[in-house]
């Protein structure tokens, strides 16, 4: 069974990590102010919510049927993130960072033993479906004790203070953090995903206390934010940066539940032609972020930036290193890679 929010939730989470990416590659802080914190508010929401909606996906597609039905489908979801966080991570040495394509480079990636950035997320999931498979029965209680859940999820928490993560190697560190990479550990973000379970699983009051729950942890994500004079650490995750990002994971699931309730509406037209755009790019968002971090990896190693046209038209006249600028050019490279991806008749056709 699918559930449209999740595509268009998951459609606007990568509008905006494409965002991220060519803001984080191409903005200019000093100049434009604004790219800092648009920067910040996005981190703050992407991975969190895909962790989230990864949590709502495992109970609708697997962990309500038996086991070995299941398995197939967790398989293929796991090797799908590891091939495309290999692909990402070589592409980001050799066409962003310039190093050869040697053995070497290539059999560390695979390894684990390199985690390029701008693709450490990908492995994230593969290990998040992994634990699906290895956890089955657990998760699949979990999902039906919220307050189990709970409790589960701030253990989870609590390793952010627990855990030594200057001592962590490379590859436990994907599971609890480290400093060597930029690591999203799975345990600290596990909270996402056992509240993604609980909300597929629970009905409006359990929804609407999850939404109350999801304000206090940003209230003392927040308090401790201001209290410390500097925001909290993401690599590796302080627990209030984890706890302060659980808003705006609400608000982005809200936003594609009242979306995909709105599209049949009297608006019916308008809101369905923006529901189809974002569940267009949600279902195949494996496709979109790794064919965007190719392109933008491609093009920043090789020192090719937009030029500037005052007499042209948009995006032209805008500079990509400001807010308006690059969203115009993320624009323009989603729609390329849809249009390379109809040309080719592939691609973007799969779902998932």
């Amino acid at each position: 069974m699918r559930d449209k929010s999740i595509d268009v939730g998951r459609g606007l989470l990568v509008l905006l990590m494409v965002y991220c990416h060519v803001l984080q590659f191409y903005g200019d802080s000093q100049i434009f102010s604004l790219v800092g914190l648009l920067i910040d508010g996005i981190n703050m929401t992407v991975f969190p919510t895909f962790v989230f909606y990864f949590g709502m996906t495992a109970v609708l597609a697997y962990l309500r049927k038996p086991y070995l039905r299941a398995l197939p489908g967790m398989v293929k979801t796991s090797m799908r993130a590891y091939g495309a966080f290999v692909v990402s991570g070589v592409g980001f040495r050799i066409l962003r960072e310039g190093k050869a394509l040697g053995p070497g480079t290539v059999r560390r990636v695979m390894q684990l033993l390199d985690i390029p950035g701008w693709s450490e997320f990908l492995i994230a999931f593969a290990l998040y479906g992994l634990l699906l498979i290895v956890l089955f029965p657990l998760l699949g209680a979990l999902s039906r004790r919220p307050v189990v859940s709970l409790f589960a999820g701030a253990a989870c928490v609590a390793c952010c203070v627990l855990v030594p993560y200057g001592k962590v190697p490379t590859r436990l560190a994907l599971l609890i953090g480290g400093r060597d990479f930029s690591y999203f550990p799975v345990v600290q973000y596990m909270p996402y995903f056992l509240a993604g379970m609980v909300f597929a699983q629970g009905d409006k009051r359990t929804r609407r206390q999850m939404l109350l729950l999801a304000v206090l942890c940003t209230t003392a994500g927040a308090a401790y934010w201001v209290a410390d004079g500097r925001m909290p650490s993401r690599f590796p995750p302080d627990w209030a940066w984890i706890l302060v990002c659980a808003l705006c994971t609400a608000v982005v699931v809200l936003l594609g539940c009242g979306l995909s309730a709105l599209s049949g509406s009297g608006l019916r037209r308008v809101f369905d032609a923006v529901c189809d755009v974002l569940a267009h790019f949600g279902s195949r968002s494996l496709y979109y972020l790794l064919a965007s971090n190719i392109v933008i990896f491609t093009l920043v190693g090789r020192g090719v930036t937009p030029a500037l046209s005052r007499k042209s038209i948009p995006p032209w006249t805008l500079p990509i290193q400001s807010p308006q600028g690059a969203a115009c050019w993320t624009a323009v490279l989603l729609v390329l890679l849809w249009f390379a991806a109809r040309l080719a008749g592939r691609g973007a056709g799969k779902k998932g």
